[in-house]
């Protein structure tokens, strides 16, 4: 299972039982030319180059939008021009060799082709990474040497979309549908499919996009089309269980994956993410927002201002079952480590072991069998692309161009298997008969809620422009819960409360802002931040993003 035994060097190549333990071959010896003439070390510097440019769990982001409190520079505008550093041309450098070198030897071609594959799209996620903050960036395909002219200038936006999606459709020839044993988790031809439909996303999407030109939409429509229907038809699907999308491994869901093992490859993300008491050496990341958790509907699809089956107070009843298997709130079971009937507690003055100060915590991707010694020594998966998403790809895309019939049936199919229930006109509380702009809202609330915490809202935000029109002058809150009665007397009760009918016996629920001294502001300049200076300086054909330290570059050419 790839990464499961990352290869830090050729010597490593004895993990997967390739060579021969008696093999007198002195692999500190190993020449680049035995490289691209074997397929084995030629694997092995792939795999080297999937664990250094795979996407990874992300503790902190969720604080860099409305999901948890956090991401103070970002959310009150306080970035400088140095702020931002996503510069990735190390590893471009080292993929570049890689394409260029692997076709050179004796390997042969089909080999060569697909390893190639892979590498192209390593390239184009590294490429996207900085278009996606930057705009247009400097594209360099090919290894520069000690005679080339090593001041380049940025490629316009346009030419870098194009070059990405390039990498991506050459990809796509010489990949497989799947892979077996070892190679589970490579990229696959759905990997390369579902990414080309997000990237040409992106391109529509109002931040690359301010005049709202039509062809960009329609081009991403039929490249997330195409990815539904291919991915649908070689095996691919939405997983059965929600909850379970991260502990199923390598699922009919997963398209893009980061593989892990404990002990060799972990994470912090159940540390970071647990209360304190059930983690070890992390706190604090992804405490659910107010504002997040009244963002889900409730059980028939209707959002809560909407329901009259709704109780503010008893907030947690009822609601669309990704509630639940999201967020943590007061008193409710949540069985960590292990320890049947564990209740979680987040009043204030429940613990002295740095308690959440929204009120909540996030259970999503959580394992509840971790000791508090694995929580930071995680194996669960990083799923960076899944199914669920190319639906909403495609659904946001089909609405755009007027095809409102195809955004309700997928939106239909995700509430379906969230749990929602169809109701008499099987339509799992959606509203009928809207236009596009509702119906993009609708759209924007499911990928809210299908993928929170799991990195995608900050970027939702930037590139639909939406921290501007709906954050900005607003703040994010807890709902702090207090007791009524003394800890004393609480403690006598606690473990067989039941707080679907006692709750208030007990406690009070505050709101309280979480942005205490400011508002939100995003910055309209921050939809492409500026290039760090210190890449400025050491480049003079490199130009300064408009909007930023008197820059010439035009993001939206």
């Amino acid at each position: 299972m790839l990464t499961r035994y990352i290869l830090i060097g050729l010597s490593a190549l004895f993990l997967f039982g390739c060579i021969d333990a008696l093999d007198k071959t002195d692999l500190s010896a190993v020449t680049e030319r035995d490289v691209w003439n074997d397929p084995l070390y030629a694997s092995a510097y792939l795999n080297k180059l999937y664990n250094d440019n795979l996407p990874d769990w992300n503790a902190s982001i969720a604080g860099d939008s409305d999901e948890a409190g956090g991401g103070d520079a970002i959310m009150y505008g306080q970035l400088t021009s140095t702020s931002i550093d996503t510069w990735n041309y190390t590893q471009i450098r080292n993929i570049n060799l890689f394409i260029e070198n692997v076709s050179t030897g004796l390997i042969d071609k089909a080999t060569q082709e697909e390893l190639s594959a892979q590498a192209l799209i390593l390239r184009a996620w590294r490429y996207f990474q900085m278009v996606r903050q930057y705009g247009g960036i400097p594209m360099l395909m090919s290894v520069q040497g000690l005679n080339d002219d090593l001041y380049v200038s940025r490629n316009k936006t346009s030419e870098s979309i194009a070059l990405i999606v390039k990498d991506l459709d050459d990809a796509l020839v010489a990949l497989p549908w799947s892979w077996s044993g070892n190679d589970e988790g490579r990229f696959t031809k759905a990997t390369a499919l579902a990414l080309k439909g997000r990237v040409l996303l992106y391109y529509a999407s109002p931040q690359f996009n301010p005049n709202n030109e039509l062809k960009r939409w329609e081009e991403a429509f039929v490249a997330n089309e195409t990815a539904f229907h291919e991915i649908s038809a070689n095996g691919h699907a939405l997983h059965p269980s929600y909850e379970n999308i991260w502990f199923d491994e390598m699922n009919k869901e997963v398209l893009f994956v980061k593989r892990y093992q404990e002990p060799s490859v972990t994470h912090t993300w159940d540390a970071a993410t647990r209360p304190l008491s059930e983690a070890q050496n992390y706190s604090g990341a992804n405490q659910p927002t107010l504002e997040m958790v009244n963002s889900y509907p409730m059980i028939d699809g209707e959002t809560i201002e909407e329901s009259a089956d709704y109780d503010a107070q008893f907030y947690w009843k009822n609601r669309d079952p990704r509630f639940a298997a999201t967020i943590a709130h007061n008193g409710v079971l949540w069985e960590l480590s292990g320890k049947k009937g564990r209740k979680q507690w987040t009043y204030a003055g429940h613990s002295t072991q740095n308690p959440t100060t929204s009120g909540f915590y996030c259970r999503k991707a959580i394992n509840l069998d971790y000791t508090p010694y694995l929580t930071e020594r995680s194996s669960t998966d990083w799923i960076e692309l899944r199914f669920a998403e190319v639906m909403l790809n495609y659904a946001e895309a089909a609405a755009e161009v007027g095809k409102l019939e195809v955004a309700y049936e997928m939106l239909k199919k995700i509430r379906e298997r969230a749990g929602i229930l169809a109701g008499n006109d099987v339509m799992y509380g959606l509203k009928i008969g809207v236009g596009k702009t509702e119906m993009i809202k609708m759209i924007m609330l499911e990928r809210k809620i299908e993928f929170a915490y799991e990195g995608k809202r900050y970027w939702d935000l930037r590139r639909r422009k939406l921290f501007t029109t709906e954050l900005n002058g607003t703040k994010r809150h807890a709902l702090m819960p207090r007791l009524l009665v003394s800890q004393a007397e609480f403690d006598k009760v606690k473990d067989g409360l039941d707080i679907n009918t006692d709750y208030f016996k007990y406690f009070v629920d505050e709101k309280i802002a979480l942005d205490q001294k400011f508002d939100i502001n995003f910055r309209e300049n921050y939809y492409f931040y500026a290039i760090p200076n210190q890449h400025i300086e050491s480049n003079s054909k490199l130009e300064q993003t408009q909007g930023w330290d008197n820059g010439t570059f035009n993001p939206y050419d």
